[in-house]
């Protein structure tokens, strides 16, 4: 029996050690992006089939069974690497490589190693099969390409929250204002405070951190009728409005 050729097998480990390099040692995208979607799409299908023996009779075939095979491989070192809290880039890359690996040690005596087919060598590619593939690489490709860039892109949203809360009936001469910032970094704000409609407090360059709240208890006078209390929140920096809560003080 002739020794099987595993020429194609030595080849997708050193591409899978290279993109493990590229992935450990280099942040550009452009990098990882030529090395890891052909294994993500391409190779490490196509080493499974080998590794288990399956035959095909025409590149085409084989190329459509690898691509599924690609799949197989990429939907597997999904739960795998989501059971062992790996699921990183680099996790990634160490499953192909493993891969990879584990299909050049299978024993050359094994029937489950194919030998090489006939129709590697010398290859024949009709034209619309090269376009094909090279259709769906380049899609591929862009849409890893698109996913990085909007995850790059992604801003979270940055917001103020701003309350007022009226008095208690355990504490009825006491109204609650508070600000808490989910800002990405410090602001100054303003505060204004009406009653009715005239002014009652202010306080003024309130400078809040990311994630810090302040709180204060306002005395408010408890009249006989019910009274509108407004309070308004700006930055000096513009001087507009930004936030704007009111409450009702109960009457005696």
């Amino acid at each position: 029996m002739a020794r099987p050729d595993k020429r194609d097998l030595l080849g997708a480990c050193i591409w899978a050690g290279a993109t493990l390099a590229a992935v450990a040692v280099s942040d550009s995208m452009l990098l990882r992006t030529i090395l890891g979607v052909p294994m993500v799409l391409l190779i490490s299908g196509h080493i499974v089939l080998r590794a288990i023996g399956v035959r095909t009779t025409s590149l085409s075939e084989h190329l459509a069974y690898s691509i599924g095979a690609s799949l197989a491989v990429t939907v597997a070192g999904g739960f795998v690497l989501n059971a062992i809290g790996s699921l990183t880039s680099l996790g990634w890359a160490f499953w192909y490589l493993a891969v990879a690996t584990a299909a050049m040690l299978r024993p050359a005596g094994n029937d489950a190693v194919a030998s090489k087919p006939a129709w590697l060598g010398p290859l024949q590619i009709r034209p619309w099969q090269g376009a094909a593939v090279a259709l769906a690489m380049l899609v591929a490709t862009g849409a890893y390409a698109l996913a990085i860039h909007d995850q790059a892109a992604e801003r979270q949203f940055k917001y103020t929250e701003f309350w007022m809360l009226p008095p208690a009936s355990s504490d009825p001469g006491q109204l609650v204002i508070g600000v808490r910032s989910a800002e990405t970094q410090a602001q100054q704000y303003d505060l204004d405070i009406t009653l009715d409609g005239k002014p009652f407090a202010v306080f003024r360059s309130l400078t809040i951190a990311p994630g810090d709240t302040w709180v204060r208890k306002i005395p408010v006078p408890i009249l006989t009728t019910k009274q509108l209390a407004e309070a308004r929140l700006y930055r000096p920096a513009d001087n507009k409005l930004y936030r704007r809560v009111s409450a009702l003080v109960p009457g005696t």
